[in-house]
């Protein structure tokens, strides 16, 4: 209550101030001499000065006292909304990633077992499954653990499952930490783990960094690592060692910090180093008989039951044949559910007599398997969710191979082999012709000037163009996205927080005043305080530490917003100030005539000048991530690479089945189908 009387006295007296100087401005106004203008002008000055002094103190005193005054989200509580979203969030990865046309809540309960003989492990009986995964792992000390399989087997179904049972038991026992589920392949190897991680977790959950990194200093974030064989192209595996070995160098006190880490087994065995001080477990393939119980609860009726009927016969009476050996994970089941609900008579998938000798026979069958499941995968998918949407196959398919290709480019750029980020896709689409067209639009915007000079013959507007053009190189640099919220504007607190800086805005035109520019000081303070009202309260301080969701798309959109606002605070900003400094140095040279401000320009052209470089400030600097992700999706739909809502298809994609959401990008819904589609090209 004390805090808010004196709030209100210093807007009172604020008030009480600049109103005397409006006065004493108004005089000014009416003045026939110079020299009276300036008295009165002087004097304005004099009265308002004591309200930009006191406004620079307590714009320190609240820097120093803002944690005070705002207290920050403690530990628990950024920790228990932290797992409340990341909760929200593997529920509905889950589903979708079990389920076939849509969500499920019945996965095939695989199984995995011990893989013995590795060295320093931590503890763990010989095999469990789904159901029991949570003891199992609750049984490691320290809580390390390598889910290794291969492609489809449920390493990441597994990984879901531990996750989601950790944050139910968690309601009810705090002392579990918050497990979350990180794609490897994001991981920028040239930056410390622990450091990546801090900015990994607040970028993707939309928090400050300070309770992050509290939260992952003191233990209480589990990384559960998803993919380390989706960090490299084919043949290599230097960015997967390099992650291996950060991991290694992961401690909590005298012990390696407890984290979940998924992998095919073939990539994994090619490592030099293996994750230390933890337990590796294999997924078991699904017998004949868990594939069949499992297609039967999930056929929709009878009808579809009779179809599958020969398929089911041989799964029981060929235990050991081809067929069960195609069908033993859940991926395989899930494909081949989605693809003969499309169409088509699942009694292809019967291998038939086996002619020749049975090795060449049986790859022979599973390059046939793949071409009918793989190669119709994305074809039944669009025949059964495009209907509303408008895409044709041939269009799903033709974008879906160029997603493919530009992963296979990341990967072979040092990046991500599985990850489309929004903000990074400017890359693999088109690096060089996306900077150059970013660089080219800023560009534009000072064009303009340089031809009304020229046809005008003012060489004083080819300057203004001029000051245009430094942001072109800001255009060329590679952008990294920002991040804008207005929420301290909706609150009383908030606006408190604006008066300091407004006052210091006045405070900074009122010193050009005292330079000498005394007719330019009060009407530019007053217009310099509404530009840094907005960038100092906006962009500078607008943060919030509470978790959130957020999906891919939010980068860009945040991004957006971000540009928005700087841009017009920087153009409204600089352009009132300019334009109504010059505008009523006219009118006074006109009024009482001498050249003591006698300068050229005025509001409107003050204005402009300011808006255009407060576009050009947007869309080199504050929007630059969301201005090359919507230039590449320009070039691509130009070159028929993706559709011209770009985003809009990617939701669809994750929707349909074909796509998956990890985080903050999109990934492939299996890699096989990712790496199916790379080789079409």
């Amino acid at each position: 209550m004390r805090r808010h009387f004196r709030a209100a006295v210093w807007v009172l007296f604020c008030l009480a101030m600049l109103s005397v100087a409006v006065i004493l401005l108004a005089g000014a106004l009416r003045a026939n001499t110079a020299a009276e203008f300036n008295r009165q002008v002087g004097w304005a000055t004099i009265v308002s000065t004591p309200v930009a002094v006191i406004s620079v103190v307590l714009l320190i005193a609240e820097k120093v006292t803002r944690s005070a005054a705002r207290p920050e989200m403690s530990d628990a509580e950024a920790e228990n909304k932290l797992a409340a979203v990341v909760l929200g969030q593997a529920e509905v990865q889950r589903s979708r990633l079990i389920g076939t046309d849509e969500v499920s809540d019945q996965a095939a309960n695989v199984r995995f077992v011990k893989d013995t003989g590795r060295f320093r492990e931590v503890g763990g009986v010989d095999g469990g499954d789904l159901a029991s995964v949570f003891g199992y792992y609750q049984a490691l000390s320290p809580g390390r653990l390598v889910v290794l399989g291969e492609p489809g087997a449920g390493k990441t179904v597994l990984a879901l499952e531990l996750l989601t049972q950790l944050l139910e038991r968690r309601q009810l026992n705090g002392d579990i930490p918050v497990p979350v589920l990180i794609s490897a392949a994001a991981y920028d190897t040239s930056v410390p783990w622990e450091k990546w991680l801090v900015g990994h977790l607040a970028q993707r959950f939309s928090m400050t960094a300070h309770p992050v990194a509290r939260l992952v200093r003191v233990g209480r974030v589990l990384p559960m690592i998803d993919g380390l064989d989706e960090m490299d192209p084919p043949g290599d595996t230097q960015r997967a060692h390099a992650l291996v070995m950060a991991l290694n160098s992961f401690m909590r006190g005298r012990q390696r910090a407890a984290l979940v880490v998924t992998c095919r087994r073939a990539e994994y065995q090619t490592l030099v180093r293996n994750v230390d001080r933890a337990t590796h477990i294999e997924m078991a393939p699904l017998t004949a008989d868990e594939a069949a119980s499992y297609l039967s609860k999930e056929f929709l009726g009878q009808e579809e039951r009779e179809l599958w009927e020969p398929v089911l016969s041989d799964l029981h009476d060929n235990a050991d044949g081809l067929l069960a050996s195609q069908l033993a994970t859940p991926w395989r089941l899930t494909l081949a559910l989605a693809v003969f609900r499309a169409g088509g008579d699942p009694a292809e998938l019967l291998p038939g007599p086996v002619s020749g000798p049975p090795g060449p026979a049986a790859e022979e069958y599973a390059q046939r398997v793949d071409a009918l499941l793989l190669g119709r995968y994305v074809q039944a998918k669009a025949h059964l969710f495009s209907r509303d949407a408008g895409y044709t196959p041939q269009q799903v398919q033709r974008w879906l191979i160029a997603l493919a290709d530009g992963l296979h480019w990341q990967a072979q750029h040092n990046g991500s082999a599985t990850d489309i980020q929004l903000d990074q896709w400017w890359r693999p689409t088109g690096q060089r012709a996306t900077r150059l067209a970013h660089m080219a639009a800023v560009i534009v915007i000072a064009l303009p000037w340089f031809i009304i000079a020229a046809i005008r013959h003012q060489p004083g507007l080819a300057l203004i163009g001029a000051t245009v053009l430094p942001f072109v190189a800001v255009a060329a640099r590679a952008p990294r996205p920002h991040q804008l919220k207005l929420s301290e504007l909706t609150t009383p607190r908030g606006l408190l927080r604006l008066l300091p800086r407004v006052a210091t805005g006045l405070a900074a035109g009122l010193a050009l005043g005292l330079t000498g520019r005394l007719a330019a000081g009060l009407p530019t303070g007053l217009t310099l305080a509404l530009a840094l009202a907005f960038t100092g309260t906006l962009v500078l301080r607008a943060e919030d530490s509470s978790p959130q969701t957020i999906g891919p798309r939010d980068v860009i959109r945040a991004d957006r917003n971000f540009g928005l606002v700087t841009g017009l605070a920087f153009g409204l900003g600089g352009g009132l100030a300019g334009g109504l400094a010059g505008g009523f140095a006219r009118w006074f040279a006109a009024r009482v005539g001498g050249g003591l401000l006698a300068e050229p320009g005025g509001l409107a052209l003050g204005l402009t000048q300011g808006l255009s470089l407060g576009l050009a400030f947007g869309l080199a600097f504050g929007a630059a991530s969301s201005v090359r992700y919507r230039l590449s999706v320009v070039i691509g739909a130009v070159r028929g690479s993706c559709p011209p809502a770009f985003g809009a298809f990617l939701d669809w994609g994750a929707r349909a089945g074909l796509l998956r959401l990890a985080g903050i990008s999109y990934q492939f819904r299996h890699r096989q189908l990712q790496d199916w589609l790379t080789s079409r090209r």
